[in-house]
């Protein structure tokens, strides 16, 4: 079957909506980007691997053109520390930029159960970017 039983329009729109996000963005080629088109919705997880400091850093920036950006971030059950940004992103599209690293690398600057989830802010995920890359250089 070559044609499509309904109107495709809305994916088109989201698809070239994502791919000027992610051209515009001064980052890494992700290693997902979803899209939700009856939701107007991008998701996207960055490809940075485990390094805390770099994690926050690619969210940091695959957020920084969103607006009434908000996050939170918890504790799984398997000691990973999951941080997720979302704001409004080109035409009102919704935009959630995610990734985690190992919550052992941050338990001294966060104390979160597991199964724990709190609110976070960019400002806050930037202060602990700084005192995990001092923690890095001092050698502890």
């Amino acid at each position: 079957m070559t044609v499509a039983l309904v109107s495709l329009d809305g994916v088109a729109k989201l698809a070239a909506i994502a791919t000027r996000l992610v051209q515009e963005t001064p980052a890494p080629e992700p290693a997902s980007v979803c899209l939700t088109p009856g939701t107007s919705s991008i998701s996207i997880q960055p490809s940075v691997g485990n390094d805390p400091v770099t994690v926050i850093g690619s969210l940091l920036i695959w957020t920084h053109s969103l607006t009434g950006l908000h996050g939170d971030w918890w504790r799984t059950a398997h000691g990973t520390l999951h941080i997720t940004l979302r704001g409004r992103g080109p035409s009102g599209s919704r935009v959630c930029v995610y990734d985690a690293f190992p919550y052992s690398i941050a338990r001294r600057y966060i104390t979160l159960r597991k199964g724990d989830h709190e609110t976070v802010t960019p400002d806050e995920l930037y202060l602990l970017a700084l005192e995990i890359a001092k923690q890095k250089e001092n050698g502890q």
